[in-house]
């Protein structure tokens, strides 16, 4: 017989099916910011509005995710409570089942109208023996509704349709905008376009002090920073490692208010952690501005978040800021802790750096920075290693279409046939010793136009780079070295051995895309 105060109740899961497409799948980047604010609205605030749900307990965990288990979890004179949101996910505790549908019907409507092409999911899961038994159930209709069909295929248009010049779906209205003169955008792209000062107004609000009085986030990428005609942007995407698996240990069967208060406290610990970090992140490029090598407004923050709130994040900047950046994210993150079944659990996060020209296609560039994530996770997975930050990067160059997998198996051999790159790195052992190799080349010592002469060499093989590297000596230019080094590796630029590698040719290739924020003005971490 069962035992839980909710028997007969349901838990309503959301969640979103291809997030990531709707978001960027467009290379306009005022539509990339509508879009990432609708979802956020419509996964949010959006969402208790349209199905009237209490947020009392809720509100508490968010306002501080340490709290202790309070005595009402869930206010039974309501019909709908929730349980969490966040992170373009959101779970509801209904009376019943006929309850969340049509909680669900209300506000489905509303999303087709208001905010058409987000592609959302909902999974039931009615509470027979306990609430974590239901929650279990809802996740995994969930999942099969986020593989069934519309989304496991695109629903186009007829022929005769016009298509829309952003997105490539079928055009409703003419753009309002005077450098597109009148042409053709989907109902899509308009709605995400409209949602623009929304969005500036909400992520003013949530940042606001770390803004100076008269600053905002750029809306347009050729305000971050660069000279005409040699700007180059960073897209930077960060992901939390191993969050399904401490997800899995908070669904395990426990007493119903047990469960109520890990899965919030988890929830609201985790958007609590990724937001501090993106703060602090923010901090650390404020106290640097203005800086001297950058060419944008002072009243525009050279970096523009563009999905943050959980435990994944993304976000465009100056291409010469997006690796300090993304490195001191990773840091921040990996210094707090999360709440799981009531300890506090160190966690960290991977990341990928997409540096490519400002006039780069947006949506192809975001796609590079989620594989390099990508990368940066499986040579974690690789290293057998359960903990640890790992950071890759790629610079990108006109017209590349290949995977970045692809591209460093083509053209990142050296012609005697070694491997030139040693991306990705772990944060922060293998990438401060990056940094002091990248940062001894940028100083005087190195002549730039030696340290390009190195980066040759080196592509020619072990060879070349020992000729070249007996004529530095000879002008007293010595190679940079860091603890732990092959005595080989200093003395010729290459390792010993028969798989021979070499510490040089990232920090080489990465000379004209590197600022280290502090070093601007010397101010300290």
């Amino acid at each position: 017989m069962s035992t839980s105060l909710y028997t007969g109740q349901c838990i309503a899961v959301f969640g979103t099916a291809s997030l990531q497409r709707y978001i960027f799948q467009s290379n306009r980047l005022k539509e990339n910011i509508g879009a990432s604010y609708l979802a956020k609205y419509w996964l949010d605030k959006g969402l208790i509005k349209a199905t009237k749900a209490d947020t009392t307990s809720w509100d508490e965990y968010k306002a501080n995710p340490l709290m202790s288990p309070p005595e009402n979890p869930v206010d039974t004179s309501k019909d709908v409570n929730l349980i969490y949101v966040g992170g373009g996910n959101a779970a509801l505790l209904c009376k019943s089942l006929d309850i969340a549908r049509r909680a669900v019907k209300t506000w489905s409507r509303e999303l087709l109208e208001k905010a058409p092409g987000i592609r959302v999911a909902v999974g039931y899961g009615e509470v027979n023996d306990s609430l974590a038994e239901a929650y279990r159930a809802a996740l995994c209709d969930l999942g099969h509704c986020e593989e069934a069909l519309p989304f496991g295929s695109a629903l186009y248009s007829l022929p005769v349709v016009r298509t829309c010049i952003t997105t490539g779906l079928p055009a409703s209205e003419r753009s309002k905008e005077q450098y597109e003169d009148n042409q053709y955008i989907s109902q899509s792209a308009a709605c995400k376009r409209k949602q623009v000062d929304s969005a500036q107004e909400d992520i003013t609000k949530v940042f606001q002090s770390v803004l100076n009085e008269g600053q905002h986030f750029a809306i347009d990428l050729n305000k971050l920073g660069g000279s005409e005609g040699e700007a180059h942007i960073a897209v930077v995407h960060a992901d939390g490692n191993g969050m399904g698996a401490l997800l899995n240990e908070l669904i395990k069967d426990q007493d119903d208010a047990d469960f109520l208060h890990h899965l919030r406290s988890f929830s609201a610990s985790v958007s609590h952690l990724s937001e501090n970090a993106l703060k602090k992140t923010l901090q650390y490029l404020q106290r640097a501005l203005p800086l001297d090598s950058l060419h944008n407004p002072q009243s525009i923050f050279p970096l523009r978040p563009i999905v943050y709130g959980g435990d994944d994040l993304t976000f465009v900047c100056d291409g010469r800021l997006g690796l300090d950046l993304a490195a001191f994210y990773l840091k921040e993150f990996a210094k707090g802790t999360i709440k799981v079944c009531g300890e506090d659990r160190p966690v960290d996060a991977c990341a990928g750096v997409a540096i490519v020209p400002t006039k780069f296609p947006f949506a192809q560039a975001y796609g590079f920075a989620d594989e390099l994530c990508g990368l940066a996770k499986k040579r974690r997975r690789d290293e057998g290693d359960s903990t640890g930050s790992w950071l890759d990067f790629q610079i990108i160059q006109e017209g590349a279409t290949q995977s970045i997998s692809a591209l460093r198996d083509t053209q990142y051999r050296s012609l005697e046939g070694q491997k030139l790159h040693q991306r990705p790195y772990q944060v922060p052992e293998e990438w401060d010793d990056f940094v002091k190799i990248l940062q001894e080349f940028q100083s005087q010592q190195w002549p730039r136009s030696r340290a390009k002469g190195l980066l040759y060499a080196l592509t020619q093989g072990p060879g070349a780079t020992n000729r070249f590297v007996e004529g530095a000596q000879w002008r007293d230019m010595k190679l940079p070295r860091v603890n732990g080094m092959d005595e080989n590796e200093f003395r010729e630029g290459w390792t010993g051995g028969d798989e021979r590698s070499t510490s040089y040719f990232d920090p080489l290739e990465s000379l004209d895309f590197y600022i280290e924020v502090k070093a601007e003005r010397g101010d300290e971490e």
